[in-house]
C-alpha cells in the first residue's frame, strides 16, 4: 500500500487492552501504520492512574491546539456520559473536520445511544466494524462505512494435522456467545462417535466451565479441554494456541446485537490457516466461502457433519482448505483496513 498523505493518528480509546477492540481496531493497525506506512500515532485508553491521566492531558491538548500536520483525531467506541466522554464531545466539536468515530459493536442496543449517536453526528467521519452498524448509523451521518477488524499477522501458520482430532474455540464467553454454543456446538459434539479433543478458550468462570462439563460428561470419546489461564494481550501465544487447532468453531445468533459483529472469530482462525465452522450469518459469511476455506451451517447437524467431514479428509484435501484459509486473510489484513480507512477519509460513504 502506497504511503498516504495521513502522517498522525490521535486515537482516544473507550477502554484498555483488555478489550479485544481496542486490541485488534487500535493497538496492532497502529503498530502496523508506523512500521509500514510511516503513520506515527498516540493511543490514549481511560483510566484513573496518573500515568494514564497525563497521558490523555497531553494528547487531548496537542489535538486541540496544535494538532500535528496530516492528522485525524479518532473516537473508538466510547458511549458513556463521564468526564472522558465529555472532554471528548468539546474536541470533536472543536476540531470536526478531522474526526472519524469508530465502532465495532451494537452498543447502541443496550447502552443509552445519546452519547453514540452525538459522536455519529458530529464526527466528521464513521469508521463502522460491520455492515449492519454501517446501516444503523447512515441515518445520522452518511459518511460512513464499513471497515472490518483485522488481525494481526505474526506468520504463525498451522503446519501439522493432531493425532487427536482438535475441535477449537475461543472468545469472551458472553451470555450472547454461550447462547449460540448450546445451540450448535456442544450438541453437535454430542453426536459425535469418533475420538477427539475440545478446546474452549476464553471460559473463566467456574460456574460455566462445570456447566460445560456437565453437559458433556456421558461423552467419553471426547477429551475436553478449557485453559485458565490466558493472557490476552500476548497476541503470539494466542495465535500459537489456535495454530494447534484442526478445526476453529464460530457461532452467531440472528439477532440484531450478534448480526452487528465483526466476524472476528473466523478471521483469527483463518489468519493461522486453521479450516472454519461457523453460521451463514453475517459478518461470518463475508469471509467464509462455504467448501473453500470452511463450511456454512444452519443447524447442529450441519455443525456435527461437517466436524465429522474435515476430520475424515485426506491430507490433500485437508492442507487445500487450510490454504485457503491462510491466503484469505487478504480481505481482513492491516493493509486492507487502512486502504479502507483512506477512501474514508477521501469522502467515500455509505458502503453497506
Amino acid at each position: 500500500m502506497e504511503k498516504s498523505g495521513l502522517r498522525f493518528v490521535y486515537w482516544f480509546a473507550y477502554f484498555n487492552l483488555d478489550s479485544p477492540s481496542v486490541r485488534y481496531r487500535a493497538k496492532y493497525p497502529l503498530k502496523f501504520a508506523k512500521e509500514y506506512l510511516g503513520i506515527n500515532s498516540k493511543l490514549v485508553v481511560p483510566g484513573y492512574s496518573p500515568k494514564k491521566i497525563l497521558s490523555f492531558i497531553g494528547t487531548y491538548f496537542s489535538a486541540l491546539f496544535y494538532p500535528k500536520k496530516n492528522s485525524i483525531i479518532v473516537i473508538q467506541r466510547v458511549s458513556s456520559n463521564f468526564i472522558y466522554s465529555n472532554l471528548l464531545k468539546l474536541l470533536v466539536l472543536a476540531r470536526q473536520k478531522k474526526t472519524v468515530y469508530d465502532l465495532d459493536d451494537a452498543v447502541y442496543l443496550t447502552n443509552d445511544p445519546k452519547t453514540i449517536h452525538f459522536f455519529a453526528r458530529n464526527c466528521n467521519y464513521i469508521s463502522a466494524g460491520s455492515k449492519k452498524i454501517s446501516y444503523h448509523l447512515s441515518e445520522l451521518n452518511k459518511r460512513v462505512i464499513h471497515i472490518t477488524s483485522p488481525t494481526p499477522d505474526f506468520g504463525i501458520v498451522k503446519n501439522l494435522r493432531n493425532k487427536e482430532f482438535t475441535i477449537g474455540w475461543i472468545g469472551i464467553y458472553s451470555p450472547g456467545h454461550r447462547k449460540s454454543l448450546f445451540k450448535y456446538v456442544f450438541p453437535a459434539l454430542k453426536k459425535l462417535e469418533f475420538n477427539c479433543r475440545v478446546v474452549l478458550i476464553g471460559i473463566k468462570d467456574r460456574s460455566d466451565r462445570e456447566e460445560i462439563i456437565g453437559y458433556l460428561k456421558n461423552k467419553p470419546n471426547i477429551r475436553l479441554m478449557i485453559p485458565k489461564d490466558i493472557d490476552w494481550k500476548n497476541e503470539i501465544e494466542i495465535q500459537n494456541r489456535i495454530s494447534e487447532f484442526d478445526v476453529g468453531v464460530a457461532t452467531l445468533l440472528n439477532e440484531e446485537a450478534q448480526l452487528a459483529k465483526s466476524g472476528i472469530k473466523v478471521k483469527q482462525y483463518m489468519n493461522n490457516g486453521i479450516p472454519v465452522i461457523c453460521n451463514n450469518l453475517p459478518e461470518n459469511n463475508n469471509y467464509v466461502l462455504d467448501k473453500y476455506n470452511g463450511y456454512l451451517c444452519d443447524s447442529s447437524i450441519e455443525f456435527s457433519q461437517r466436524i465429522t467431514e474435515i476430520r475424515e479428509m485426506s491430507d490433500e484435501e485437508y492442507w487445500e482448505i487450510s490454504k485457503n484459509a491462510r491466503n484469505s486473510i487478504q480481505n481482513f489484513s492491516h493493509q486492507k483496513f487502512f486502504i479502507e480507512f483512506k477512501r474514508l477519509l477521501s469522502g467515500a460513504h455509505s458502503s453497506y
